[in-house]
Protein backbone atom coordinates (compact mmCIF):
# COMPACT_ATOMS: atom_id res chain seq x y z
CA UNK A 1 0.00 0.00 0.00
CA UNK A 2 1.80 3.42 -1.10
CA UNK A 3 2.26 6.04 1.66
CA UNK A 4 -0.53 8.51 -0.02
CA UNK A 5 -2.98 5.47 0.80
CA UNK A 6 -1.85 4.37 3.63
CA UNK A 7 -3.08 8.64 4.60
CA UNK A 8 -6.00 8.32 3.23
CA UNK A 9 -6.86 5.35 5.31
CA UNK A 10 -5.86 6.71 8.22
CA UNK A 11 -7.78 10.05 7.53
CA UNK A 12 -11.06 7.93 7.20
CA UNK A 13 -10.22 5.61 10.06
CA UNK A 14 -9.99 9.25 11.94
CA UNK A 15 -13.09 10.78 10.41
CA UNK A 16 -14.94 7.23 11.22
CA UNK A 17 -14.03 7.53 15.13
CA UNK A 18 -14.43 11.34 15.13
CA UNK A 19 -18.55 10.61 13.83
CA UNK A 20 -18.52 8.02 16.13
CA UNK A 21 -17.53 9.89 19.07
CA UNK A 22 -19.36 12.94 18.05
CA UNK A 23 -22.90 10.42 17.53
CA UNK A 24 -21.96 8.97 21.01
CA UNK A 25 -21.84 12.51 22.65
CA UNK A 26 -24.82 13.53 21.23
CA UNK A 27 -26.68 10.56 22.60
CA UNK A 28 -25.46 11.32 26.05
CA UNK A 29 -26.92 14.79 25.89
CA UNK A 30 -30.02 13.95 25.07
CA UNK A 31 -30.25 11.16 27.38
CA UNK A 32 -32.85 12.31 29.91
CA UNK A 33 -32.38 10.33 32.86
CA UNK A 34 -30.28 9.83 35.55
CA UNK A 35 -28.18 6.14 36.78
CA UNK A 36 -27.45 5.19 40.26
CA UNK A 37 -23.90 4.64 38.86
CA UNK A 38 -23.28 8.20 39.14
CA UNK A 39 -23.23 8.10 42.69
CA UNK A 40 -19.81 6.77 44.32
CA UNK A 41 -20.30 6.64 47.92
CA UNK A 42 -23.40 5.20 50.11
CA UNK A 43 -25.11 1.54 50.00
CA UNK A 44 -26.86 0.27 46.96
CA UNK A 45 -29.94 1.35 48.49
CA UNK A 46 -29.15 4.85 49.37
CA UNK A 47 -27.53 5.76 45.86
CA UNK A 48 -30.68 5.00 43.89
CA UNK A 49 -33.25 6.53 46.49
CA UNK A 50 -30.17 9.50 45.63
CA UNK A 51 -30.70 9.23 41.59
CA UNK A 52 -34.31 9.40 42.61
CA UNK A 53 -34.16 12.52 44.39
CA UNK A 54 -32.36 14.41 42.32
CA UNK A 55 -33.98 13.02 39.03
CA UNK A 56 -37.50 14.43 40.64
CA UNK A 57 -35.48 17.63 40.07
CA UNK A 58 -34.34 17.46 36.65
CA UNK A 59 -35.03 14.65 34.52
CA UNK A 60 -37.92 12.73 36.66
CA UNK A 61 -36.29 9.32 34.89
CA UNK A 62 -34.01 7.17 37.16
CA UNK A 63 -32.68 4.23 35.31
CA UNK A 64 -31.26 1.00 37.01
CA UNK A 65 -28.85 -0.96 34.93
CA UNK A 66 -27.48 -4.11 35.34
CA UNK A 67 -24.59 -4.00 36.23
CA UNK A 68 -23.42 -1.68 39.62
CA UNK A 69 -20.21 0.25 38.45
CA UNK A 70 -19.41 1.27 41.54
CA UNK A 71 -19.51 -2.07 43.70
CA UNK A 72 -19.26 -3.96 40.14
CA UNK A 73 -21.57 -6.54 40.50
CA UNK A 74 -24.62 -7.39 38.87
CA UNK A 75 -27.03 -7.19 41.79
CA UNK A 76 -28.67 -4.55 43.31
CA UNK A 77 -28.86 -5.35 46.79
CA UNK A 78 -31.67 -3.47 48.79
CA UNK A 79 -32.20 -3.07 52.21
CA UNK A 80 -34.92 -0.75 52.29
CA UNK A 81 -38.06 0.14 49.80
CA UNK A 82 -37.27 2.22 46.64
CA UNK A 83 -39.58 5.16 46.77
CA UNK A 84 -41.29 6.24 43.89
CA UNK A 85 -42.58 9.76 43.72
CA UNK A 86 -45.29 11.31 41.75
CA UNK A 87 -44.59 12.58 37.77
CA UNK A 88 -41.84 9.59 37.46
CA UNK A 89 -40.39 6.88 35.94
CA UNK A 90 -38.30 3.86 37.07
CA UNK A 91 -36.79 2.02 34.15
CA UNK A 92 -35.31 -1.44 35.11
CA UNK A 93 -32.80 -2.40 32.58
CA UNK A 94 -31.90 -5.94 32.26
CA UNK A 95 -31.39 -6.26 36.18
CA UNK A 96 -31.50 -7.90 39.38
CA UNK A 97 -32.68 -6.51 42.42
CA UNK A 98 -32.64 -8.96 45.62
CA UNK A 99 -33.80 -7.55 48.88
CA UNK A 100 -30.78 -8.26 51.75
CA UNK A 101 -31.55 -10.13 54.94
CA UNK A 102 -31.60 -6.96 56.63
CA UNK A 103 -34.50 -5.65 54.56
CA UNK A 104 -38.35 -5.74 55.79
CA UNK A 105 -40.13 -3.56 53.68
CA UNK A 106 -40.99 -4.00 50.01
CA UNK A 107 -38.67 -3.57 46.87
CA UNK A 108 -41.41 -0.95 45.54
CA UNK A 109 -43.20 1.34 47.13
CA UNK A 110 -44.95 4.99 46.15
CA UNK A 111 -43.54 7.57 48.34
CA UNK A 112 -46.72 8.70 49.58
CA UNK A 113 -47.35 6.19 51.89
CA UNK A 114 -45.58 3.77 54.62
CA UNK A 115 -45.22 3.30 58.27
CA UNK A 116 -46.96 5.80 60.49
CA UNK A 117 -48.53 7.83 57.38
CA UNK A 118 -51.90 8.21 58.13
CA UNK A 119 -53.19 10.70 56.14
CA UNK A 120 -52.02 10.06 51.94
CA UNK A 121 -51.54 12.75 49.89
CA UNK A 122 -52.37 11.20 45.97
CA UNK A 123 -49.92 11.56 43.61
CA UNK A 124 -49.75 10.91 39.89
CA UNK A 125 -48.26 9.54 37.24
CA UNK A 126 -45.83 6.44 37.78
CA UNK A 127 -44.11 3.94 35.65
CA UNK A 128 -42.33 1.08 36.35
CA UNK A 129 -40.85 -0.36 33.04
CA UNK A 130 -38.96 -3.12 32.77
CA UNK A 131 -36.72 -3.47 30.00
CA UNK A 132 -35.30 -7.17 28.46
CA UNK A 133 -34.61 -9.71 31.51
CA UNK A 134 -35.68 -7.86 35.04
CA UNK A 135 -35.95 -9.83 38.37
CA UNK A 136 -37.20 -8.96 41.78
CA UNK A 137 -36.13 -11.40 44.20
CA UNK A 138 -37.11 -11.71 47.79
CA UNK A 139 -34.05 -12.25 50.47
CA UNK A 140 -32.12 -15.28 51.51
CA UNK A 141 -33.12 -15.21 54.66
CA UNK A 142 -35.67 -13.40 55.37
CA UNK A 143 -36.92 -10.86 58.29
CA UNK A 144 -40.43 -11.33 58.12
CA UNK A 145 -43.05 -13.40 55.92
CA UNK A 146 -46.35 -13.44 55.32
CA UNK A 147 -49.54 -11.17 55.96
CA UNK A 148 -50.95 -9.66 58.65
CA UNK A 149 -52.58 -12.59 59.82
CA UNK A 150 -49.50 -14.49 60.28
CA UNK A 151 -47.01 -14.85 63.47
CA UNK A 152 -43.43 -15.23 62.31
CA UNK A 153 -42.27 -18.49 63.42
CA UNK A 154 -38.10 -19.87 62.83
CA UNK A 155 -39.73 -23.09 62.78
CA UNK A 156 -43.29 -22.09 61.19
CA UNK A 157 -46.01 -25.14 60.97
CA UNK A 158 -49.90 -24.87 59.85
CA UNK A 159 -51.76 -22.21 58.94
CA UNK A 160 -50.82 -19.69 61.20
CA UNK A 161 -47.41 -19.03 60.94
CA UNK A 162 -44.89 -18.22 57.99
CA UNK A 163 -40.89 -18.36 58.52
CA UNK A 164 -39.25 -14.84 59.59
CA UNK A 165 -35.82 -14.11 60.81
CA UNK A 166 -37.52 -11.91 63.34
CA UNK A 167 -38.82 -13.73 64.93
CA UNK A 168 -38.98 -14.11 69.41
CA UNK A 169 -36.71 -10.73 68.62
CA UNK A 170 -37.47 -7.98 71.11
CA UNK A 171 -38.75 -5.09 70.12
CA UNK A 172 -39.61 -6.22 66.21
CA UNK A 173 -42.72 -6.99 65.29
CA UNK A 174 -44.09 -10.93 65.16
CA UNK A 175 -47.23 -10.32 62.90
CA UNK A 176 -46.35 -10.27 59.08
CA UNK A 177 -48.23 -7.32 56.80
CA UNK A 178 -47.90 -4.78 53.98
CA UNK A 179 -43.99 -4.28 54.18
CA UNK A 180 -44.01 -7.98 53.19
CA UNK A 181 -45.58 -7.29 49.51
CA UNK A 182 -43.22 -6.79 46.42
CA UNK A 183 -44.93 -3.76 45.29
CA UNK A 184 -47.69 -1.08 46.43
CA UNK A 185 -49.08 1.70 44.45
CA UNK A 186 -51.46 3.61 46.78
CA UNK A 187 -53.59 6.23 46.12
CA UNK A 188 -51.52 6.59 42.50
CA UNK A 189 -54.02 7.85 39.36
CA UNK A 190 -52.24 7.41 35.87
CA UNK A 191 -49.59 4.35 36.48
CA UNK A 192 -47.73 1.69 34.75
CA UNK A 193 -45.89 -1.24 35.79
CA UNK A 194 -44.70 -3.70 33.68
CA UNK A 195 -41.83 -6.16 32.01
CA UNK A 196 -41.01 -7.96 35.60
CA UNK A 197 -40.45 -11.12 36.99
CA UNK A 198 -40.93 -11.38 40.90
CA UNK A 199 -39.34 -14.37 42.46
CA UNK A 200 -39.75 -15.34 46.16
CA UNK A 201 -41.12 -12.28 47.16
CA UNK A 202 -42.33 -12.39 51.09
CA UNK A 203 -46.31 -11.83 51.14
CA UNK A 204 -47.79 -10.44 47.67
CA UNK A 205 -46.34 -9.49 44.87
CA UNK A 206 -48.03 -6.67 43.41
CA UNK A 207 -50.91 -4.68 45.62
CA UNK A 208 -52.56 -1.60 43.99
CA UNK A 209 -54.49 0.33 46.37
CA UNK A 210 -57.30 3.25 45.70
CA UNK A 211 -55.17 3.64 42.43
CA UNK A 212 -57.12 4.33 39.18
CA UNK A 213 -56.51 4.64 35.62
CA UNK A 214 -53.38 2.43 35.21
CA UNK A 215 -51.55 -0.45 33.14
CA UNK A 216 -50.31 -3.46 34.40
CA UNK A 217 -48.70 -6.04 32.20
CA UNK A 218 -45.75 -8.89 31.43
CA UNK A 219 -45.87 -9.64 34.81
CA UNK A 220 -44.52 -12.98 35.86
CA UNK A 221 -44.51 -14.58 39.47
CA UNK A 222 -42.44 -17.39 40.72
CA UNK A 223 -42.89 -19.01 44.07
CA UNK A 224 -42.96 -21.93 46.15
CA UNK A 225 -44.33 -21.16 49.57
CA UNK A 226 -40.95 -22.05 51.28
CA UNK A 227 -37.16 -20.66 51.78
CA UNK A 228 -34.35 -22.83 52.22
CA UNK A 229 -32.45 -21.43 55.06
CA UNK A 230 -29.38 -23.69 55.68
CA UNK A 231 -30.39 -26.58 53.74
CA UNK A 232 -34.02 -26.60 55.52
CA UNK A 233 -37.10 -25.77 54.25
CA UNK A 234 -39.40 -23.05 55.72
CA UNK A 235 -42.68 -22.63 55.38
CA UNK A 236 -43.71 -19.36 53.39
CA UNK A 237 -47.61 -17.83 53.43
CA UNK A 238 -49.60 -15.97 51.21
CA UNK A 239 -47.11 -14.84 48.51
CA UNK A 240 -50.33 -14.10 46.05
CA UNK A 241 -50.11 -12.87 42.77
CA UNK A 242 -51.79 -9.70 42.21
CA UNK A 243 -53.88 -7.40 45.07
CA UNK A 244 -56.67 -5.03 43.57
CA UNK A 245 -57.92 -3.56 46.66
CA UNK A 246 -60.42 -0.53 47.92
CA UNK A 247 -60.62 2.16 45.37
CA UNK A 248 -59.22 0.77 42.28
CA UNK A 249 -60.71 1.94 39.03
CA UNK A 250 -60.58 1.49 35.49
CA UNK A 251 -57.50 -0.62 35.47
CA UNK A 252 -56.29 -3.21 32.67
CA UNK A 253 -54.05 -6.09 33.44
CA UNK A 254 -52.64 -7.86 30.61
CA UNK A 255 -50.08 -10.72 29.94
CA UNK A 256 -49.91 -12.12 33.38
CA UNK A 257 -48.19 -15.76 34.03
CA UNK A 258 -46.35 -18.30 36.68
CA UNK A 259 -47.77 -19.54 39.78
CA UNK A 260 -48.56 -17.72 42.75
CA UNK A 261 -48.87 -19.06 46.30
CA UNK A 262 -52.61 -17.87 47.70
CA UNK A 263 -54.43 -15.99 45.34
CA UNK A 264 -52.70 -15.47 41.96
CA UNK A 265 -55.30 -12.23 41.65
CA UNK A 266 -57.53 -11.56 44.67
CA UNK A 267 -59.63 -8.32 43.94
CA UNK A 268 -61.57 -7.37 46.80
CA UNK A 269 -60.70 -6.32 50.76
CA UNK A 270 -61.64 -6.77 54.36
CA UNK A 271 -62.88 -3.79 56.28
CA UNK A 272 -60.86 -4.88 59.17
CA UNK A 273 -60.84 -1.66 60.57
CA UNK A 274 -57.21 -0.65 60.60
CA UNK A 275 -56.21 2.44 59.51
CA UNK A 276 -53.49 3.68 57.27
CA UNK A 277 -49.89 3.44 58.30
CA UNK A 278 -50.32 1.07 61.12
CA UNK A 279 -48.35 -2.31 61.04
CA UNK A 280 -50.18 -5.08 61.35
CA UNK A 281 -52.35 -4.60 58.17
CA UNK A 282 -52.28 -5.84 54.54
CA UNK A 283 -52.72 -2.54 52.78
CA UNK A 284 -50.56 0.64 53.73
CA UNK A 285 -53.02 2.81 53.15
CA UNK A 286 -55.50 1.34 55.97
CA UNK A 287 -58.11 -1.46 55.66
CA UNK A 288 -61.42 1.07 56.81
CA UNK A 289 -64.09 0.81 54.20
CA UNK A 290 -64.64 4.99 53.32
CA UNK A 291 -67.98 4.33 51.40
CA UNK A 292 -68.50 4.58 47.72
CA UNK A 293 -65.40 6.25 46.91
CA UNK A 294 -63.53 2.32 47.97
CA UNK A 295 -65.92 0.56 45.51
CA UNK A 296 -63.83 -1.47 42.82
CA UNK A 297 -64.89 -1.07 39.40
CA UNK A 298 -63.48 -1.45 35.72
CA UNK A 299 -61.08 -4.03 36.04
CA UNK A 300 -60.12 -5.91 32.77
CA UNK A 301 -57.76 -9.03 33.15
CA UNK A 302 -56.83 -9.96 29.45
CA UNK A 303 -54.51 -12.40 27.92
CA UNK A 304 -53.17 -14.30 30.55
CA UNK A 305 -51.12 -17.29 29.63
CA UNK A 306 -50.26 -20.97 31.70
CA UNK A 307 -51.06 -19.03 35.42
CA UNK A 308 -52.41 -21.15 38.49
CA UNK A 309 -51.96 -20.67 42.31
CA UNK A 310 -50.22 -23.47 44.51
CA UNK A 311 -52.73 -23.58 47.14
CA UNK A 312 -55.76 -21.16 46.47
CA UNK A 313 -57.63 -19.67 43.72
CA UNK A 314 -56.33 -18.68 40.10
CA UNK A 315 -59.08 -15.44 40.20
CA UNK A 316 -60.86 -14.47 43.31
CA UNK A 317 -63.29 -11.57 43.65
CA UNK A 318 -64.38 -11.05 46.87
CA UNK A 319 -67.25 -8.20 47.62
CA UNK A 320 -67.06 -8.61 51.22
CA UNK A 321 -69.62 -6.75 53.71
CA UNK A 322 -70.63 -3.00 51.94
CA UNK A 323 -67.58 -3.44 49.58
CA UNK A 324 -69.55 -2.93 46.15
CA UNK A 325 -67.48 -4.54 42.79
CA UNK A 326 -68.60 -3.40 39.29
CA UNK A 327 -67.70 -4.04 36.06
CA UNK A 328 -65.22 -6.74 35.98
CA UNK A 329 -63.89 -8.01 32.47
CA UNK A 330 -61.94 -11.46 32.54
CA UNK A 331 -61.25 -12.79 28.84
CA UNK A 332 -58.27 -14.91 27.12
CA UNK A 333 -57.05 -16.84 29.61
CA UNK A 334 -55.91 -20.23 30.22
CA UNK A 335 -55.66 -21.69 33.79
CA UNK A 336 -53.27 -23.99 34.51
CA UNK A 337 -54.42 -27.55 35.46
CA UNK A 338 -51.97 -27.32 38.28
CA UNK A 339 -53.93 -24.21 40.06
CA UNK A 340 -55.30 -25.56 43.53
CA UNK A 341 -58.77 -23.75 41.62
CA UNK A 342 -60.33 -21.72 39.05
CA UNK A 343 -62.55 -18.58 38.87
CA UNK A 344 -63.77 -18.19 42.61
CA UNK A 345 -66.95 -15.15 43.46
CA UNK A 346 -67.37 -14.71 46.75
CA UNK A 347 -70.53 -12.81 47.90
CA UNK A 348 -71.34 -13.07 43.90
CA UNK A 349 -74.89 -11.11 45.08
CA UNK A 350 -73.03 -7.84 45.68
CA UNK A 351 -71.06 -8.53 42.32
CA UNK A 352 -72.52 -6.27 39.56
CA UNK A 353 -71.64 -6.96 35.83
CA UNK A 354 -68.74 -9.65 35.92
CA UNK A 355 -67.93 -10.79 32.00
CA UNK A 356 -66.14 -13.80 31.59
CA UNK A 357 -65.26 -14.92 27.63
CA UNK A 358 -62.64 -17.63 26.24
CA UNK A 359 -61.51 -19.21 29.11
CA UNK A 360 -60.23 -22.81 29.34
CA UNK A 361 -60.10 -24.38 32.77
CA UNK A 362 -59.48 -27.22 34.90
CA UNK A 363 -61.70 -26.25 37.39
CA UNK A 364 -65.66 -25.25 37.70
CA UNK A 365 -66.53 -21.29 37.56
CA UNK A 366 -68.17 -20.78 40.84
CA UNK A 367 -70.43 -17.88 40.93
CA UNK A 368 -73.31 -18.82 43.24
CA UNK A 369 -75.82 -15.89 43.88
CA UNK A 370 -74.31 -13.65 40.77
CA UNK A 371 -77.47 -11.99 39.31
CA UNK A 372 -75.86 -9.70 36.38
CA UNK A 373 -72.71 -11.22 34.37
CA UNK A 374 -71.98 -13.41 30.90
CA UNK A 375 -70.14 -16.71 31.01
CA UNK A 376 -69.39 -17.05 27.03
CA UNK A 377 -67.21 -20.01 25.43
CA UNK A 378 -65.55 -21.37 28.07
CA UNK A 379 -63.69 -24.74 27.81
CA UNK A 380 -64.22 -26.68 30.90
CA UNK A 381 -61.62 -30.12 31.12
CA UNK A 382 -63.32 -31.77 34.68
CA UNK A 383 -66.05 -33.52 36.04
CA UNK A 384 -68.90 -32.21 37.30
CA UNK A 385 -70.83 -28.63 36.14
CA UNK A 386 -68.43 -26.43 34.13
CA UNK A 387 -70.46 -23.30 36.04
CA UNK A 388 -71.45 -23.42 39.44
CA UNK A 389 -74.36 -20.43 39.40
CA UNK A 390 -77.91 -19.79 39.93
CA UNK A 391 -79.47 -19.15 36.30
CA UNK A 392 -81.55 -15.92 36.36
CA UNK A 393 -82.61 -13.12 33.49
CA UNK A 394 -79.30 -11.56 34.33
CA UNK A 395 -77.27 -14.40 33.60
CA UNK A 396 -76.22 -15.29 30.60
CA UNK A 397 -74.30 -18.64 29.86
CA UNK A 398 -73.46 -19.30 25.85
CA UNK A 399 -71.21 -21.67 24.39
CA UNK A 400 -70.13 -24.02 27.43
CA UNK A 401 -68.06 -27.06 26.45
CA UNK A 402 -67.71 -29.86 29.08
CA UNK A 403 -64.84 -31.88 28.04
CA UNK A 404 -63.79 -34.81 30.47
CA UNK A 405 -60.56 -35.16 31.42
CA UNK A 406 -58.51 -38.53 29.14
CA UNK A 407 -58.50 -41.32 31.33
Amino acid sequence: MSIFNKALLMLCMCMYSFSFLFATEIRKSNETFISPNMYKTGSQSERIQRAINDAMKTTGKVVIPKYDAVTKTSVWLIDKAILLPGDFELELNNCKIKLSDKCRDNFIRSANAGLGIKNIEPLRNIKVVGIGNVLLEGASNPRATGDHNKTLSTNPAGYAQSYGSDAGKSGENQKGGWRNHAIILAYIDVFEISGITLKDYHAHGLVLERSTNGTVKDITFEVRQAVNIAGVEKQVLNQDGLGIRFGCKNIIITNCKGKSGDDFINIGLTDTGVAGGEENVNVVSGSVYAGELDNISNIYLQNWQDFYSISHRAIRIMSVGKLGISNVFIENMIINPLSKQGLVVEHAENVKGLMVRNIVSHHSIKAKGITEASFRDIFYIGEGVAIDIEKSDGVVVDNVKNIRKQK
